[in-house]
């Protein structure tokens, strides 16, 4: 059948994913990465957004003050999301490695700025981040659990 049900020449895999995920999609579909990083106290949580610093490598929590304010400034600096909850520091300075999520479909209400939720940056911040996550290969979706 052609249309909505089935392209042709595209053949689609069932999707699995843990129930709690944050990824959503198609396992492979996402990209995921061992990387460094710091500049966090305590556990890094899972969807945590992250920058690069291009220097080092190493990736830090980002703050709302990396958000982008216009497109002119895309992509702006490599961003990931946290996937896991391993990443435990006890100094800010510490270095430690953490799956950081490189791309791929990813629930927008799990997301963190720092200690803000997603949901509870501002319209504009939501918008301007979003379209900073896309620039990097994210697609933040909403997920309605039944």
């Amino acid at each position: 059948m052609y249309g909505n049900k089935t392209l042709p020449g595209i053949s689609v895999s069932q999707q699995y994913r843990d129930e709690n995920s944050i990824w959503r999609g198609y396992p492979e579909s996402t990209w995921f990465k061992a990387r460094k990083t710091s500049g966090f106290t305590g556990n890094l949580s899972a969807g945590t957004i992250v920058k690069e610093n291009s220097a080092t490598g190493v990736y830090s929590p980002i703050t709302t003050s990396d958000i982008i304010s216009e497109t002119a400034n895309l992509p702006g600096v490599r961003l990931g999301i946290v996937a896991d909850t391993t990443a435990n520091a006890s100094e800010s300075t510490d270095v430690v490695s953490v799956d950081i999520g490189l791309h791929g479909e990813v629930d927008k209400t799990k997301l963190l700025v720092g200690d803000t939720a997603f949901t509870e940056l501002t319209e504009t911040q939501q918008i301007n981040l979003n379209t900073q996550l896309e620039a990097w290969g994210f697609l933040l979706v909403d997920v309605m659990q039944a």
